[in-house]
């Protein structure tokens, strides 16, 4: 079994670790981070933290892979910029995909990249290095989505479309079909995008607001009220 070394000790890590250690591809042997986040203990679930600038002391690239598992900081910046200068230190990015997506052999999939449960992707598609995505994300035929990209869970990606690199993709967006969204740009959750559009675009869509009754006042109000144990 191949080992690998973590970066990161927050929750992004903690949702990569027990994925890679649910699925047995690889050997988590220990976590890495700057060392002004190394926790006080030394550890991160029993198993070592290492300062990162002095990672190659420890873990050498030839003897672990190594997998950054950072959030979406600065439209994927920040996690761009640690998957670079773990390549330069020479170390080989390793990639998680769920046995639980459902994809084939026709897909393309780069290296840093975390494919979760329920992920659907069609033939013809591509998808970059360093891309997320989350349970139950659709990526339609022949699309792309280029390099350090994050779609959360529930968002649909239409066929022969192109979403650029570094853009940000909330729960349960959608993209339309045969159209390009340009690189650096944010779909927050639940919008719906038909349009192709330029580099560094936003598209957001307002939260439902708070109705006026509360939760018990509102059921008294309606049929809900006399809707209980046995009375469907």
């Amino acid at each position: 079994m191949k080992q690998l070394v973590i970066f990161g000790v927050g929750k992004i890590t903690d949702v990569a670790y027990h994925h890679f250690l649910r699925d047995g591809e690889y050997e988590v042997v220990a976590f890495t981070c700057d060392a002004e986040w190394l926790p006080p203990s030394g550890t991160h679930y029993g198993l070592p933290v290492v300062p990162f600038e002095e990672i190659e002391c420890h873990y050498p690239p030839e003897s672990v892979a190594l997998f950054a598992a950072i959030g979406y900081h600065e439209l994927n910046a920040v996690r761009a910029q640690k998957c670079q200068e773990a390549k330069a230190k020479g170390y080989t990015l390793a990639s998680y995909v769920s046995p639980r997506a459902d994809l084939g052999p026709w897909v393309e999939v780069g290296e840093n990249c975390l494919i979760l449960d329920g992920v659907g992707i069609q033939p013809g598609a591509r998808i970059g290095h360093n891309v997320s995505l989350w349970n139950n994300v659709l990526i339609g035929h022949h699309s792309s989505v280029e390099d350090h990209c994050w779609i959360a869970a529930g968002a649909t990606l239409g066929g022969v479309a192109v979403l650029g690199e570094r853009c940000f993709v909330g729960l349960n967006a959608t993209v339309g079909g045969e159209l390009s969204i340009g690189p650096d740009s944010f779909l927050g959750a639940a919008t719906l995008v038909l349009k192709s559009a330029p580099p560094r675009s936003v598209f957001i869509t307002p939260g439902t607001e708070k109705f006026r009754l509360a939760s018990d006042e509102f059921l008294r109000m309606t049929r809900m009220a006399a809707i209980g144990p046995g009375r469907k």
